[in-house]
């Protein structure tokens, strides 16, 4: 039975709930970040922890717990949920209850899970996927707020069309990221990632220190007309690793095969992980 920390107490996963004045379930109110283990331990915990914290503080809530207790907390409900051989581990802070169901009152909740990391097919890295563009920029990019409306939308259509993602465009043909993935592009021999109006994820910043010793590395704004001529193209994330990508709408990404480099990084992360594979085990 999976064991789930909800607001000070360890609970049976059949058991654990909040009120449903949690501004969390009445308006979106609240804050999320995951982690996954690697050989039962949590990868970038403190990286994860300091981007939630950093996450409640651009909303507006305020954390009643230390980065400490919070990671004292994920430990525990990792040794409580031993049977699983490795898990994602959720992290939320909820907006707590709210008298007039709107404003927070200074009650935050805190919530943390383990779950089943999903098994992702071996050909996303060996043959390459399709993504698609959509219309859509995060109101606050910077915090990872649970509020993904427009991620479900985006990754509906995305799925109706085949491909396995949706890279969010502002109306001037810039492209952002994924609704759940940081993009890359090889664009003349240099690694290239947008930096502004994107949630800068974990697996993002492992790939940019790994990129700098195989490629020179850039950070800037990204057009789709630039995206579409790149040699290489791979979207990152904490369950996917890095995933090339061949197609993007009806456009055929370079050769239309995973590229060189885009192996070369996932090697280097496998290699940094201590071997583990990205088709079953990622960052």
């Amino acid at each position: 039975m999976k064991t789930v920390y909800v607001d000070g107490k360890f609970l049976p996963w059949d058991k654990a709930m909040i009120p449903v004045d949690d501004l969390a379930v009445l308006r979106g109110y609240a804050v999320c970040d995951i982690i996954r283990t690697i050989g039962g331990k949590p990868y970038c915990l403190d990286a994860h922890i300091d981007r939630l914290l950093s996450s409640a503080t651009k909303i507006g809530l305020t954390p009643a717990w230390t980065k400490q207790e919070i990671k004292e907390l994920v430990l525990k409900v990792i040794e409580k949920n031993t049977h699983m051989d490795e898990a994602n581990i959720r992290i939320l802070v909820t907006g707590g209850s709210s008298p007039d169901f709107f404003s927070p009152a200074d009650n935050p909740r805190l919530i943390i899970l383990a779950t089943d990391i999903p098994a992702l097919p071996a050909q996303w890295y060996t043959k390459g996927v399709k993504v698609i563009t959509f219309f859509q920029q995060r109101v606050l990019p910077d915090a990872k707020a649970t509020n993904y409306i427009p991620a479900v939308l985006a990754l509906k259509k995305a799925k109706a069309q085949g491909a396995v993602e949706a890279l969010y465009m502002t109306r001037d043909n810039m492209v952002l990221e994924g609704t759940t993935s940081n993009l890359f592009a090889l664009v003349d021999g240099t690694l290239v990632t947008p930096e502004n109006g994107v949630l800068k994820g974990i697996t993002r910043k492992t790939v940019l220190a790994l990129g700098e010793k195989l490629f020179p590395v850039s950070e800037q704004d990204l057009s789709l007309d630039t995206l579409l001529s790149a040699s290489e193209l791979f979207i990152t994330g904490t369950n996917k690793g890095i995933v090339p990508v061949i197609q993007v709408n009806d456009h055929v990404i370079g050769t239309g095969l995973p590229g060189p480099g885009t192996r070369a990084l996932i090697e280097a992360m496998k290699n940094q992980q201590g071997g583990t594979s990205n088709s079953s085990s990622v960052v």
